[in-house]
């Protein structure tokens, strides 16, 4: 699991100096990461399948922003060869994935004549249909399957032959400006908060603000619990009003959602986790002004959620300890996993309270600021349509 994690942040780093590329990824890969890690603790057949088609969808739309990148290069340098050779092993991992689910939903799509007749053996036939080489130790037999491998064929043949003759004739190609390969025309993201700060507190005011920002809270909470996903995803729009608006609104926002769970799903004690909302806002508002929450710095946004996560563990013991909460039914299936192999109910808890928020933390800080570039760049173009229209 944490090999597929470490691949799909790995994949998202190869798009990370663009932030609208970035940004997509972003809100493709927070589902794939829930999914992945909900069938990891509590695996299913659904969860299963989401999970693939959620992380091969991922897989492709990275393919293709790398590819363009490389067909764009001004010049073949040994950046654009490796990400050359990036594109050709994801493409054969997409592959792979596909024939899985493939498997899953129609078993017995593969025969074996010898070897082990594995799910994951898949991803090494997806390789040897890749590259044509045709071993025939595995056999696809269904019609879709062999439809796959056609497809997987061809592909890897044409980029072998047209996409690397493409790449050398880039080489001499004197079409693309420097300009555009290294995409200049992104703001810094101090300019970004200054230009979505200003101009909606102007227009809509703090308290439109904190709706939106309770608004998302609440929605993502409903279906975190409707899909009993071990995460809770109910402070990124905490985090949203808090880049867009300052501490302030972010608090206002984290607590107004704490108490209108309080009285509608959760009991009236829990408004106590109102806390952890402001927790979360000064977390926030402190990354935010050093520039951790930037998506074209994935190791400082990670980093940020890591510390986010931690601090908010101590908070949530130190409350249940002395009011004595119940947990979320969602997350038991995590601290079940800790304890199976821990054997010790204590640090067992521990663990899965500081994994889940650690996790939890860092996907919510993500999306915030994915939420923040799309609403700048919404901005923008309202500002220039009116300057055109002037």
């Amino acid at each position: 699991m944490l090999l597929s994690t470490a691949l799909l942040l790995a994949a998202l780093y190869e798009v990370s100096d663009r932030p609208r590329q970035v940004a997509v990824g972003v809100l493709l890969v927070v589902p794939t990461l829930l999914a992945a890690w909900t069938n990891f603790f509590s695996p299913s057949k659904g969860t299963w399948v989401v999970e693939l088609v959620a992380m091969i969808v991922f897989l492709i739309y990275i393919l293709l922003a790398i590819l363009r990148r490389v067909l764009s290069a001004h010049r073949v340098t040994l950046t654009e060869l490796l990400r050359a050779v990036n594109g050709y092993i994801m493409m054969g991992i997409a592959f792979g994935l596909l024939y899985i689910l493939v498997e899953i939903l129609i078993p017995g799509s593969y025969h074996y004549s010898y070897g082990d007749q594995s799910i994951g053996s898949l991803l090494y036939f997806s390789f040897v249909a890749l590259s044509t080489a045709g071993f025939g130790d595995i056999t696809a037999i269904s019609p879709i399957a062999r439809s796959v491998v056609m497809i997987e064929m061809v592909l890897g043949v044409m980029y072998m032959a047209v996409f690397i003759g493409l790449l050398v004739n880039a080489h001499y190609s004197t079409r693309y400006s420097p300009r555009e390969d290294n995409d200049t025309r992104q703001p810094p993201m101090y300019q970004v908060k200054e230009a979505i700060r200003l101009p909606l507190l102007s227009s809509g005011g703090p308290l439109t603000l904190i709706a939106i920002a309770v608004i998302l809270d609440l929605a993502t909470s409903v279906i975190m619990v409707s899909f009993h996903f071990p995460v809770y995803m109910d402070t990124w729009g905490t985090s949203f009003a808090v880049m867009t608006g300052g501490f302030l609104i972010g608090a206002c926002a984290g607590v107004l959602y704490n108490i209108v769970m309080a009285t509608t799903v959760w009991n009236l004690s829990s408004i106590i986790w109102a806390v952890s909302s402001i927790l979360v806002a000064a977390a926030t508002w402190i990354f935010w002004k050093r520039g951790f929450l930037d998506v074209r710095k994935p190791l400082a946004l990670i980093a940020a959620g890591t510390v986010t996560g931690v601090l908010n563990s101590v908070l949530i013991m130190m409350v249940t300890a002395l009011f004595t909460l119940p947990p979320y039914e969602g997350t038991q299936v995590v601290f079940a996993f800790f304890a199976s192999f821990i054997g010790n109910p204590g640090i067992a808890s521990v663990a899965g309270i500081v994994v889940v928020e650690v996790i939890d933390k860092t996907l919510s800080l993500a999306l915030a600021a994915v939420a923040v570039l799309f609403f700048h760049d919404l901005l923008q173009k309202n500002a220039d349509t009116r300057e055109t229209t002037d």
